[in-house]
């Protein structure tokens, strides 16, 4: 069990810390479904390519952490 939460916080945290604007548009994109905004008219804002980023890095510490004790 351990294992596989270290490779899915591994393999979901390193993606976000290295492209964090690409999911933070994505996540606008989808956020913006239903408003009359065009979803390819959304840009995320600097504190949530920020967040994201910073959550990426810790999944992938604490998912590098569970591999190497677990």
């Amino acid at each position: 069990m351990s294992l596989a939460l270290a490779l899915f916080l591994l393999a979901v945290g390193i993606p976000h810390a290295a492209w964090p604007y690409q999911f933070a548009r994505f996540e606008e994109q989808i956020d913006s479904i239903g408003s009359k905004r065009s979803w390819s008219d959304v840009e995320p804002a600097e504190w949530k390519v920020t967040l994201t980023r910073v959550v990426g890095i810790g999944m992938a510490f604490l998912g590098s952490i569970e591999l190497l004790v677990g």
